[in-house]
């Protein structure tokens, strides 16, 4: 699926890790095993995984955006405020939801956006 070895060590960092990790940040961790790999590298495999579907991406407050490895289903994100980890959420909940906006507001959801945020089993 990952079909170059820049793909793959991406996508092996962002596993690894399960936070969202700036193109900046993840430079400097693939820098020292991979000397001649340019930002711009990085940046560019970034965008092709997300449109893959492979990492979600988020603006940071510093307006930088920082990314995190994500499974083909469609899920949320929990987000320690503490250490940074971050954990898929199903949301079967949300067509309960869906149906009661329908039902009750007439309103018909074509897509939403939601993450919890709070303090993972390490950080309580």
């Amino acid at each position: 699926m990952y079909a170059t070895s820049t793909r793959r060590a991406l996508v092996d960092v962002l596993k690894k890790e399960r936070r969202y990790l700036t193109a900046a940040a993840l430079y400097g961790r693939l820098r020292a095993r991979r000397p001649k790999l340019a930002l711009s590298t990085v940046y560019r495999t970034l965008e092709l995984l997300g449109r893959m579907g492979t990492v979600s991406s988020r603006i940071e407050p510093s307006g930088e955006a920082s990314f995190v490895f994500c499974s083909d289903a469609h899920h949320h994100h929990a987000i320690c405020t503490v250490c940074g980890h971050v954990d898929d959420v199903d949301c079967d909940a949300i067509e309960l939801f869906k149906g009661a906006l329908l039902s009750n507001q007439s309103f018909l959801l074509d897509e939403h956006s939601l993450e919890f945020y709070g303090r993972c089993s390490r950080c309580r």
